[in-house]
C-alpha cells in the first residue's frame, strides 16, 4: 500500500512572508534608532554652541539647598534663601531680571545665597518641576556648578518652551551639550536623582511654610522672614542696599 505526502502549497510563501515582516521591522527598528539618534545629537550641538556664563562661585548641596557663595566669603556676608520651582513663569522672570547681577554680588562676596528648589506645581505628581530638579541635583551632586548654572539658565529662560514637553533625555542632552560630564549626564537619563529630588523639594516646601505660613514661589526669605513680597526683583536693593 502506497502513501502520497501531502504539502501545504502556501507553506513556503507563508515562510517568506514571515521573514518579510521580520525585515520591515528591523529595518524601522533602525530607522527610528537612527531619528532619535539624530535628535539627541541636535539637542546637544543646539546647546554646545550656546554661549555659557563663566561661574567663579563655588556651590555646596546640604540640608535640602543649594548653597551659592564666593569662595573665602567674608563672615559679614548677607544671606538669603530664594525658593523656586522651576515650573514657575514668575520664578523664571525673576531669574532672567536678576540672574546676572546676583551672581556678581555673589562672586564678590556680598551675599551667600541658598537655592531652595520646590516642586509643588506638580501637584503631587512626578512632572516638570521633579524632572527638571533631578536633573540639577545630577550635575550639583558631582560639584558640576558651571554645568548647572547653565542648565538652569536654560530651565528658566525656556522654560515655555519646554515645560512639560522635556523628558530625560533632554534633560540629558541639554547637559552634555552644556559641558557636563558623561557620568552626569548618564544619571540624568537613567533619573537616578528623582526621588531624591522628590523628597527635597517637599522638605524645602515644609520648611517654607513654617518659616512665611504658605508655599508660593518665588520667595525671599532671610533670617526666616519673607522680604520683597511685593516685588521679588528688588530684593538685592533690600538686602545690599544698594
Amino acid at each position: 500500500m502506497s502513501s502520497t505526502k501531502v504539502t501545504d502549497p502556501n507553506a513556503k510563501g507563508s515562510s517568506g512572508f514571515l521573514w518579510a515582516i521580520v525585515a520591515v521591522l528591523i529595518i524601522a527598528a533602525v530607522v527610528v534608532g537612527f531619528i532619535v539618534f539624530r535628535g539627541q545629537s541636535a539637542t546637544v550641538d543646539r546647546y554646545a554652541e550656546r554661549d555659557r556664563t563663566e561661574v567663579a562661585a563655588e556651590a555646596e548641596y546640604s540640608d535640602g539647598a543649594i548653597t551659592l557663595a564666593a569662595s573665602g566669603a567674608p563672615a559679614g556676608a548677607e544671606e538669603v534663601e530664594i525658593y523656586e520651582d522651576y515650573s514657575c513663569s514668575y520664578c523664571a522672570d525673576l531669574a532672567e531680571q536678576t540672574d546676572e547681577r546676583m551672581l556678581e554680588e555673589i562672586e564678590e562676596g556680598n551675599v551667600v545665597v541658598h537655592l531652595r528648589p520646590l516642586n509643588f506645581l506638580d501637584q503631587g505628581s512626578v512632572g516638570h518641576s521633579t524632572e527638571s530638579l533631578a536633573a540639577s541635583l545630577a550635575l550639583i551632586s558631582r560639584g558640576e556648578v558651571e554645568a548647572y548654572w547653565n542648565l538652569r539658565e536654560v530651565m528658566m529662560e525656556e522654560q515655555t518652551e519646554i515645560y512639560n514637553q522635556w523628558g530625560a533625555d533632554d534633560f540629558a542632552d541639554a547637559a552634555a551639550g552644556l559641558g557636563a560630564s558623561d557620568e552626569a549626564v548618564d544619571a540624568i537619563r537613567a533619573e537616578e536623582h528623582l526621588d531624591e529630588a522628590v523628597e527635597l523639594a517637599e522638605g524645602n516646601a515644609s520648611r517654607l511654610e513654617e518659616q512665611t505660613g504658605s508655599v508660593s514661589s518665588p520667595r525671599i526669605v532671610q533670617d526666616g522672614q519673607a522680604i520683597a513680597e511685593q516685588d521679588p526683583t528688588q530684593w538685592m536693593n533690600e538686602v545690599l542696599g544698594a
